[in-house]
């Protein structure tokens, strides 16, 4: 599992068009799809759509976006702290759309890692 703080933040590198990988395992093709938009479903549940989404279902994805969102949440406790609730709310929020945005790109990255190919059609 290779996650570097980098990674985090690389809005230049995110995914930016629907893409297919495939891995054989035991005989059998599996195909995962890692979708070039914002995923909404990772803006409102966070590190919890990563554990229970059957798509996203694969070896080391949830420590790996478990990461980020541990950090957002020790990033929301320090700005209770020493700020007012409004601001407060406000860095929690730019956390979720941060965490909405890169929820591909970190996908994807995991599906290398573990071995999935991209898949060469004539729609990517």
């Amino acid at each position: 599992m290779n996650f570097t703080f980098a990674e985090w933040f690389n809005l230049k590198q995110r995914v930016k068009h629907d893409q297919v990988f495939e891995k054989e395992v035991n005989g059998e093709r599996q195909t995962k799809k890692v979708y070039g938009s914002f995923n909404w479903w990772a803006l409102l549940f966070t590190w919890f759509y990563a554990v229970l989404s059957p798509r996203c279902q694969t070896r080391f994805f949830a420590i790996k976006s478990a990461v980020p969102f541990l950090a957002m949440l020790l990033v929301n406790m320090v700005m209770r702290l020493f700020f007012i609730e409004n601001v407060a709310l406000i860095v929690s929020l730019v956390g979720d759309v941060w965490y909405g945005l890169m929820f591909e790109t970190w996908f994807r990255n995991q599906l290398v890692a573990n071995g999935y190919q991209p898949v060469k059609d004539a729609d990517n």
